[in-house]
């Protein structure tokens, strides 16, 4: 099985060897080729005219067509429309030149490969005309405040279409005419127009443009001025997250976006990614976003924050409808960096460690037999231990017999180290560009043998094969390697948190002690055994684009996937003693045991697109997107299981016993196929229109209901371009209202919830002939062919501003509800069949998004301030009167997920009150939880049974301030979440539970002196504290210090010697502090459950960027 690992491994790696010397070699090809491709002399360059007589806009027309040159006119010198008598032959563009200006009383002048037309008064001077060819070079650099080279910028000669773009170190060289004024743009920067005089070089600082009125947002198949947008789109840089210490990229944007919600709800190397909503959950089952990265279905958790050039997150029906069945839940866009011309080598990389944000603090031995023996006699029972025994302990403890355990502290480090490295190369030139990007993300965990790695490796490449066809070819590959224990973190963390403290962990001799019946985290994160998750993926993108003319452009792209899983899992046993070092006690498990399954998956992406987009009378814009996209996947898995490894260190399949083996597989498949469209109009960038269509055709749904058709409709106006408004221009410089309808769809509902399925073999279906056992096949469920797509419909209505270009505001107030919802409906039982899902349910949002922005500087001092706010109303209209119970449940008229138990009213303060009350579980006394008795029954049961919180968050929101000043720079990044509930039980929260330790903060217990109590009595295995109730919820809004940096760039002067571009060292720190009310030990986005899970983590760094 190595070998095999071994050879797979090589023969990718020669491919992709192989694949990468052909590309650098046709890259190179054609940058050789870009070097050598001059513009031709005039009198070199030659024009075939197949008539006599010419107009002379039509013979202009003929040389631009058949050479690279242009022409630059007044438009009257083409109203006087002079006919041309001209030779009929082969000619050289001077000489045709030279036979216009006589003809024409005309004079030229060549630039580079523009030619400037102008009028003559005599003829003496047209006859004796000659073609002037005066131009100088020029160079130069541009340059942002802190000096860095900006690549990309445009360079244009003012009055013409002639110009350049600066290099990947920000140099520029051009031909220029006398008097030439340059115009210098680059969006997020302020245009600047200088004049060039008799200068030979031209270096520029170019100012941050305080306003975003230029800004350029992806949406869905393209691109939009952020002013023309008529949907809900939030646009996120790369800047805003690039240097945020996080093990999984979604992390990155928890609280950047209003309407966006992150919950992170472990911090478990690997697992730390955080769950992602757009605008609320919009159905009951998945509420994922979907996530495309450069026109690519994947996760977000794959792309490494050094390759993300910019994030925009489609959230209303306007913005996302043309992603069709698969955008209900909102779409995140990713867009990698890509190559510009020049040459740069950027190093990135930061290292510290991860601490947890909060633990629970388990009592000592001594409190423990103290407060154990407080709640036995509290329920009539003698104390568990005797006050000699207690004395005894104290004076012989810490000892293998009077042990005093720090679970806690013996299975846990301190903290964990992690570091993160990232080398990208940007090269190109005008014909042939790359952006290649290696990324190594190491992070350990708290307790033995826990981390994750992950290797990335992108390559983008564009190649300009004429000027008006392009091939860009992407390879993604990653490479992710997951350890925890095989029992399972939170197996882990639950028992180190339940075992108390008087028993004994490690031996004097080195030997694990006796735990709980076994049951040792130490032993088993350590010598248990490990279980391995390896994910290798690959995705390669080709797009051919084809310009037919400057306003018509035609792509198809190619898009395979492939996606590799494997994991693994070893139980090894774990010997525990007696406390005198030398009787086993228990061996856990009985056998050892390996499970070990593969997966592969084959994605298939095929995409045409037609895109239209001119501009009539400079007035009029229309824009038409059209496409055809068809999909298809793919999923194939395997699996084995074997128990009895005689040499547990050979962990493979075959050393294991026969006799209890078990081995599995199955494969999948689906396919999407969709046609879409768009059109945007606009008059005179004040009127906005737009249109979105999809039709998706899906094979998880029968015949007859395999389409669905999802429009959207969207209309801004844009008020500050109204002419009553030009008095406030100063003042108001963008002003716009906005609103949109549109539904969407929802095919994440499994595979083929349509079909009946026959069930084969297993205990369910299997019978026994003779004694021997006889794989038999039964129809379990019931089928319902009529299931169709959950819709989605959203209105939005919004209000953006710009006051001072300065100060950014954006506001929108949404309704999204989502129909037909799958539900399994009651049948009845007597049918034998399990209940089909049905189209049924219907859940609504409502929200406010609020998103301020605004920056400033004074002098060297930069600054910016953002603030975010949503606050988003989930609630279930319809559930067909299904009502289930449970800790969580759906139902109509509530959020999804919601907490339900019994409603406290505190704690019982006298018998008399126990005695007034209605009966509960148990034996009641006072410091007991009561409760609520709803129907007035004087009993306490399910009937009493409601809705007590919800643990979907109403309110959330981000603040950040950033400032730089003279190389220092420091970001501020607070975030939160208000009106949220949190929800611990079992052993987790509740003291003693089945018998489990406590925590020091349930000292603060009910007694008849403490009776303002946040904990109720102690008392030994009694139920009626335990039930599902409102006391055990608790708030979890919260504000943490998200992120917070303080960095410094060396000046460019001071780098110049050692031939490097730029160098920033930083400091960071990633939740240094929460404020709540939650629980102590526990963080606010701490999951349901008993306590053990791996707790959220916070990160300290320290990073570098270099430039070269």
């Amino acid at each position: 099985m190595k070998r095999k690992l071994l050879y797979l491994i090589k023969m990718v790696s020669k491919n992709l060897l192989y694949g990468l010397l052909m590309q650098c070699l046709f890259m190179t090809t054609l940058a050789a080729h870009e070097i050598n491709a001059q513009i031709r002399p005039i009198d070199k360059s030659y024009v075939r005219l197949n008539k006599v007589q010419w107009d002379l806009a039509e013979i202009f027309q003929k040389v631009e067509n058949s050479t690279d040159y242009q022409f630059v006119l007044p438009e009257e010198i083409l109203d006087k429309n002079p006919k041309l008598d001209l030779k009929n032959k082969r000619q050289s563009v001077n000489d045709l030149l030279m036979d216009i200006a006589v003809s024409a009383k005309l004079k030229f002048k060549q630039v580079d490969n523009s030619i400037y037309v102008a009028s003559v008064t005599d003829d003496v001077s047209a006859r004796k005309i000659e073609i002037s060819i005066e131009e100088r070079p020029i160079k130069g650099k541009v340059v942002d405040s802190k000096g860095i080279g900006i690549p990309g910028a445009t360079v244009l000669i003012q009055g013409t279409n002639m110009g350049t773009a600066t290099d990947i170190d920000g140099n520029f060289s051009l031909e220029v005419p006398d008097n030439a004024v340059l115009i210098f743009s680059f969006i997020g920067y302020e245009q600047q127009i200088v004049s060039v005089g008799n200068q030979s070089e031209v270096n520029i600082t170019m100012t941050e443009d305080l306003s975003s009125l230029d800004e350029i947002v992806v949406v869905g198949y393209g691109t939009q001025k952020k002013v023309n947008l008529t949907g809900a789109v939030s646009s996120i840089t790369s800047k805003e997250i690039v240097n945020q210490p996080v093990g999984q990229t979604s992390m990155a944007l928890q609280g950047i976006a209003p309407g966006v919600t992150v919950t992170q709800r472990s911090g478990q190397p690997g697992s730390d990614g955080g769950s992602i909503r757009i605008r609320g959950i919009g159905t009951l089952g998945d509420s994922n976003p979907l996530v495309m990265v450069d026109g690519i279905e994947t996760s977000l958790n794959n792309v490494d924050p050094n390759e993300i050039e910019s994030i925009s997150i489609l959230k209303d029906a306007s913005s996302a409808a043309i992603y069709g069945a698969r955008a209900a839940n909102g779409v995140v866009l990713i867009t990698t960096k890509r190559g510009v011309e020049g040459v740069r080598v950027n190093y990135n990389m930061y290292a510290g460690f991860q601490v947890p944000t909060q633990l629970p603090n388990i009592v000592g031995a001594i409190d423990h037999m103290e407060m154990a023996n407080e709640a036995f006699t509290n329920i009539g029972n003698d104390p568990q231990y005797t006050d000699e025994f207690i004395a005894a302990y104290k004076a012989g403890m810490p000892s293998d017999q009077y042990p005093n355990t720090d679970w806690q502290g013996i299975t846990m480090s301190n903290s964990a180290f992690m570091q993160n490295h990232n080398m990208s190369i940007n090269a190109g030139s005008e014909k042939a560009k790359l952006f290649a990007s290696v990324s190594y993300l190491d992070q350990q965990g708290i307790i033995p043998n826990t981390s994750f790695n992950r290797f990335n490796l992108r390559l983008n490449s564009d190649i300009k094969v004429s000027d008006r066809l392009t091939l860009s070819t992407d390879i993604f590959l990653r490479r992710a390697y997951q350890t925890e224990p095989s029992s399972g973190t939170g197996y882990v963390f639950h028992w180190m948190r339940r075992i108390p403290s008087n028993e004994v962990g490690i031996l004097s001799n080195g030997r694990y002690g006796e735990g709980w019946n076994g049951d040792h985290p130490l032993a088993r994160s350590k010598d248990g055994g490990l279980k391995t998750g390896e994910s290798l993926d690959a995705i390669l993108n080709f797009r051919l684009n084809y310009k037919i003319t400057d306003w018509l452009n035609a792509e198809v792209m190619y898009a395979p996937k492939f996606w590799n899983p494997h994991t693994k899992s070893f139980s090894n046993i774990t010997q525990t003693y007696a406390r005198d070092g030398e009787t086993p006690t228990h061996f856990v498990p009985q056998r050892n045991s390996l499970s070990e399954s593969y997966t592969r998956e084959w994605y298939n992406n095929i995409r045409a697109i037609v895109t239209f987009d001119r501009t009539f009378n400079e007035l009029h814009t229309l824009g038409v997107t059209a496409g055809y996209q068809q999909e298809d996947q793919t999923n194939k898995w395997i699996s084995a299981y074997r128990e009895v490894f005689p040499l547990p260190q050979y962990e493979q399949i075959n050393a294991g016993n026969r006799a209890n083996e078990r081995t599995g597989g199955a494969a999948s498949h689906w396919a999407l196929q969709s046609v879409f469209g768009r059109v945007t109009y606009n008059f005179d960038e004040r009127y906005l229109l737009e249109g979105n269509v999809r039709r998706d055709a899906s094979s998880r749904f029968a015949e007859g209901n395999r389409s669905g058709i999802f429009p959207s409709f969207s209309a801004g106006w844009r008020i500050s371009e109204e002419s009553f408004m030009q008095d406030y221009s100063g003042t108001v410089d963008q002003l716009k209202l906005r609103a949109s309808w549109g539904q969407l769809g929802n095919q994440n509902i499994g595979l083929y919830p349509f079909a009946a399925f026959m069930s084969l073999g297993g205990s369910a279906q299997d019978y026994v002939f003779g004694g021997a056992n006889a794989p038999g096949a039964a129809l379990n469920s019931m089928a319902n062919s009529t299931i169709k797509w959950e819709t989605t419909e959203t209105t939005d209505i919004g209000l953006e501003f710009n006051l001072w270009g300065k100060l950014d505001v954006s506001a929108d107030y949404y309704v999204r509800r989502t129909k037909d919802i799958l539900l399994a409906l009651n049948i009845p039982q007597t049918i034998g069949l399990s209940a089909p899902f049905q189209n049924a349910g219907e859940v609504v949002n409502k929200g406010f998004e609020l998103m301020v922005n605004y920056r400033n500087k004074i002098g060297d001092l930069n600054y910016s301030v953002m603030l975010n706010y949503s606050d988003v109303r989930n609630e279930i209209v319809d559930m067909r009167g299904i009502e289930n119970t449970g800790l969580t449940v759906n139902r109509e008229g509530y959020p999804i997920g919601s907490f339900f138990g019994y409603i406290d009213e505190g704690l019982f303060q006298s018998q008399e009150e126990v005695d007034n009350h209605a009966d509960q579980f148990g034996n009641i006394a006072p410091g007991d939880i009561k409760y609520k008795d709803v129907d007035g029954d004087g009993m306490i049961n399910d009937r009493d049974l409601a809705v007590i919180g919800s643990p979907i968050p109403r309110h959330t929101f981000g603040a950040r301030f950033n400032a730089d000043y003279k190389g220092f720079d420091l970001s501020i990044f607070l975030q939160g979440v208000g009106k949220a509930d949190g929800y611990l039980f079992g052993q987790g929260i509740m003291p003693f539970y089945l018998g489990g330790t406590v925590q020091e903060q349930h000292k603060d217990h009910w007694t008849p002196t403490n009776t303002d109590a946040a904990y109720p009595r102690l008392a030994w295995n009694q139920t009626n504290n335990e039930q599902n109730s409102s006391f055990w919820m608790r708030n979890a809004a919260y504000l943490r210090g998200q992120n917070i940096q303080l960095g410094y760039s060396f000046s460019e002067d001071a780098l110049a010697p050692l031939n490097i571009q730029g160098i920033r060292i930083y400091l960071s720190g990633r939740n240094l502090f929460t404020i709540h009310n939650f629980y102590e030990g526990y963080d606010p986005e701490a999951p349901v459950s008993n306590g053990g899970w791996y707790p959220q983590m916070a990160t300290y760094t320290m990073g570098l960027n270099v430039n070269f």
